[in-house]
């Protein structure tokens, strides 16, 4: 069984991944893939990168070569996401649903 729902890593609230899209608000890092999102339960600031047919909940870490650290992994097997340049964007659908994400 694939567990559909996440919990935030600040107040345990579960999400769907719907819920965590919509959360999102802009793109912070484009050659990551980073997105800034507020937790819709708790308003704790998180950061979010779709890789594959998951979503990772976790944080920037900009050291010298900024990366990102994975606290949680959603799986999101319908997950569809493309990069558009010019200006840099990230866009995600999800079954109907359809976000764009500029920095």
């Amino acid at each position: 069984m694939i567990k559909r729902d996440s919990d935030c890593p600040l107040c345990g609230a579960t999400m769907t991944p719907s819920e965590l899209l919509d959360a999102c608000a802009n793109l912070l890092v484009p050659t990551l893939d980073v997105l800034s999102a507020r937790c819709p339960y708790c308003q704790g600031y998180l950061e979010v990168r779709p890789l594959g047919e998951t979503l990772e909940i976790g944080y920037l870490i900009s050291h010298a070569e900024p990366h990102f650290e994975r606290v949680l992994a959603l799986p999101c097997p319908d997950l569809h996401y493309a990069r558009l340049a010019e200006p840099p964007r990230l866009q995600l659908s999800l079954g109907e649903r359809c976000w764009v994400f500029a920095e």
